[in-house]
């Protein structure tokens, strides 16, 4: 991988692949939803949509056309902490790519009537959302925890503060935000490093230098007990249930990786094979890490039939207790190392994947953290290391669990319920 630093600010990384005649560009904005407040939510995710809305070089109709004729696909995501625009196509269409991508990111015009347009298209993407357990499940559980901070507050934003937008400030906001220093530009494929630069260079001759954004500090603290909240629309219990956990950066993380992956981030995992094919409580069933920059959440998610809804509340508490009193098994660490190295090793066959992979080292460590030095990493963690910090994890009582669904407080008599 190689790496430049413009005289604009513009972070650049790239990766030559020549194996494939393909590329994977992205632009990474190094700010998202986290940084914002309870006026302002959704300001991100709206600035997103309106990129693809009309440039000073294309119109909204034109951009779709180049992107199609393009071959490849043009997309976007907004999430906590970054925002990102990317293009995947062959590699003779490449000068064209980086030109669409460029304009469109640096160059939007935030038309009034497209704005108009596009906040009613995000009310109803809010709506989808609504209607979505799963995603709604998440949204209702960061609440819970975090709160009216950043990290609490929904992605999308919600309907009250999207209609609250307007476009002076959104675009004011754009161009404060969009800015080289604030960027990462990553490239992955059949490309030369040198000529990235060049176009680069070429395309932002108008921006001069100047300091990144501050993004805001993120140190959560962590609020505890169990909530209900009740759609009697649905009839499944979606619940989840979090405990306090560490940040991407730590230096603990391959451990905390591999004892997720032991409790229940497979079929073989102690939940899966206790809660579904033991007991048969949930035929969903799994934890995973959310973590950030500053903070972390560890999450047991499941989907579970209301009146059997204390059982599996129980059975995770009883899981739980197994595994900090008697540890970790030296089999099952080995067993979850040759999972968690194959799965990293198989999700970096692509070059989207490589491309992420590259901006997430470059915002998270400062550098490139190539696959050997990961695998030994995960190859040096020992049973004693799980097992220590098995020692001071917190039990079910410390964490947040959340229910939602067509649940009260009678389908969970064993619980002490704070709403």
């Amino acid at each position: 991988m190689k790496k430049t630093i413009l005289e604009s600010g513009l972070t650049i990384l790239t990766e030559e692949y020549s194996q494939i005649p393909s590329f994977s560009l992205s632009y990474t904005l190094k700010s998202g939803s986290c940084n914002e407040s309870v006026s302002n939510n959704g300001l991100h995710h709206l600035i997103e949509h309106m990129l693809f809305k009309g440039s000073n070089k294309y119109t909204q109709s034109e951009i779709a056309d180049i992107s199609d004729r393009l071959g490849g696909r043009m997309n976007a995501f907004t999430s906590r902490e970054i925002t990102q625009y990317y293009i995947k196509s062959i590699d003779e269409k490449f000068s064209e790519s980086f030109d669409l991508l460029t304009d469109i990111v640096f160059r939007s015009k935030f038309d009034k009537s497209e704005f108009s347009k596009e906040k009613n298209v995000i009310s109803q993407e809010i709506k989808e959302g609504d209607d979505n357990p799963d995603s709604k499940t998440f949204e209702l559980f960061y609440r819970e925890v975090f709160g009216n901070s950043g990290v609490g507050l929904p992605i999308a934003g919600t309907q009250e503060s999207v209609s609250e937008l307007k476009r002076n400030f959104v675009d004011k906001k754009y161009r404060e935000l969009y800015i080289p220093s604030n960027i990462i530009l990553s490239c992955v494929g059949n490309i030369d490093h040198e000529e990235i630069i060049t176009n680069a260079n070429k395309n932002l001759l108008d921006f001069k230098h100047s300091d990144p954004i501050q993004t805001v500090k993120n140190r959560q603290s962590f609020k505890s007990g169990v909530y209900l909240h009740s759609n009697k629309s649905l009839k499944q219990v979606y619940s989840v249930i979090g405990f306090k956990s560490i940040p991407i950066t730590s230096s603990e993380r391959y451990k905390y990786m591999i004892l997720n992956d032991i409790l229940g981030a497979g079929m073989s995992s102690r939940l899966f094979q206790k809660i579904r094919e033991e007991k048969g409580l949930a035929y969903t069933i799994s934890s995973f890490i959310d973590s950030y920059k500053e903070f972390g959440v560890h999450m047991i998610y499941a989907i579970t039939d209301p009146k059997k809804t204390d059982d599996y509340f129980n059975a995770v508490r009883e899981e739980l207790k197994v595994l900090m009193l008697k540890g970790i098994k030296p089999e099952e660490l080995e067993k979850s190392k040759d999972h968690i190295k194959t799965s990293i090793i198989l999700s970096l066959e692509n070059n989207v994947s490589k491309m992420r992979f590259n901006v997430s080292g470059d915002i998270y460590f400062g550098e490139h953290r190539s696959l050997e030095k990961i695998i030994d990493e995960i190859n040096m963690v020992k049973t004693d290391d799980l097992n220590m910090i098995l020692r001071d994890y917190p039990d079910i009582n410390q964490s947040m669990a959340l229910f939602y669904g067509d649940i009260s407080k009678k389908d969970l008599p064993s619980v002490n319920i704070n709403k």
